[in-house]
């Protein structure tokens, strides 16, 4: 889809090293849809969640934390 974002993309807009993102992927902070080469394709709402998690970890806030405040927003 066009509205969507690669790893590299994500990585270059928000500031945050593509093994990272994988990380919070893993850790059920963002989420990816996969391409039919097994790809991954973020939304572009994936930058707020992003800059989240990123402000939450600066401010010394422990990721379970992080992933509770994010289980309640819509993925969008």
């Amino acid at each position: 889809m066009a509205n969507e974002l690669t790893i590299g993309e994500l990585a270059a807009r928000s500031g945050v090293a593509q093994s990272a993102l994988r990380f919070y992927e893993a850790e059920g902070l963002i989420h990816s849809r996969r391409t039919e080469g097994n790809q991954r394709r973020y939304e572009r709402a994936t930058l707020r969640r992003v800059a989240f998690v990123q402000a939450g970890r600066a401010a010394g806030v422990p990721l379970a934390r992080i992933h509770d405040a994010l289980a309640t927003l819509p993925d969008s």
